[in-house]
């Protein structure tokens, strides 16, 4: 099976637009759908676009009401230094089901650039 990986990441960034942290990593989740044992591409893609949408300033991320400074790098960084370990017995580190852990334990959240200069906090 080839993986069409430039497919998915276009996909992913358009049906996700406006959308949470959360609802990205879903949007990637179904991309990936029919490809086995897939959770190492979907992290792989996931940060992948999120870096992608910070370098285009499609997106900023954002805690607590605040804009995150620093390089694309070290925000990619702080979320993948927070990243639960997969799979997790604990209910607040899951990803996949409800995806708790956006809810309850990312550092970040996207906050989206319209064309206009509006942000839009997810």
């Amino acid at each position: 099976m080839t993986i069409k990986r430039k497919d998915i990441c276009l996909s992913v960034m358009k049906t996700a637009y406006g959308l949470s942290l959360g609802a990205l990593w879903q949007h990637v989740k179904v991309e990936c759908a029919g490809i086995p044992n897939n959770y190492l591409l979907r992290k792989e893609l996931f940060f992948f676009i999120v870096g992608r949408l910070l370098k285009e300033e499609k997106i900023k991320l954002a805690a607590n009401g605040i804009l995150l400074s620093g390089t694309v790098e070290q925000q990619i960084d702080l979320l993948q230094a927070a990243w639960p370990l997969y799979p997790s017995n604990d209910e607040n580190d899951d990803l996949d089901e409800y995806g708790m852990w956006f809810l309850v334990k990312a550092p970040v959240g996207i906050v989206w650039l319209t064309p206009d200069g509006k942000e839009l906090w997810t």
